[in-house]
């Protein structure tokens, strides 16, 4: 079992390599979907390869992963909302697990290109949800600053299943 300090350490890892090797996706702002795909790269090169690290991956074993009122969730705005509907597919942008409908989920990720408090916000509460619906141990929002003159990344576990 993965442990929140070894966790740490590869997204540290992952960081550090994505600023090395792929900078130049922040400077001319590239699409975050640009961004994920390299920084999942660089958590596959330090897990298990018992572990699958997918990007936008959508699937409970052949199912769609759905969660109850995710439109509560999310408004046109970006702003939480309190609007209760029926479930919705969703698609986070990276997670670590073992695929296949009885698959330990590990990790799931939401990012964001110079988040703003209420993106963060939404971004938070919809991890919250998806990882309490398929039990992934930890959630985690993933920053990516763009632009000229910031070039940086940060991360944050939001939670930790035990």
């Amino acid at each position: 079992m993965i442990s929140s300090k070894e966790m740490a350490t590869i997204l540290d890892h992952a960081t550090n390599r994505f600023l090395e090797n792929d900078k130049y996706l922040l400077t001319v702002e590239a699409n975050e979907r640009s961004m994920t795909h390299k920084f999942a790269e660089y958590l596959q090169s330090q897990i298990d390869e018992s572990w699958n690290v997918d990007c936008e991956y959508n699937r409970d074993g052949s199912d769609p992963k759905k969660i109850d009122e995710i439109d509560s969730v999310i408004s046109s705005n970006g702003i939480p909302t309190t609007r209760d509907t029926e479930a919705k597919t969703v698609f986070p942008d990276i997670i670590i697990h073992k695929r296949g409908k009885d698959g330990e989920n590990l990790l799931v990720i939401e990012a964001k290109k110079n988040p703003t408090p209420a993106q963060e916000e939404t971004d938070t509460i919809k991890l919250e949800k998806i990882q309490e619906q398929y039990r992934y141990r930890f959630s985690v929002f993933l920053s990516f600053f763009v632009g000229e003159d910031k070039k940086d990344i940060s991360w944050k576990i939001h939670k930790e299943l035990v």
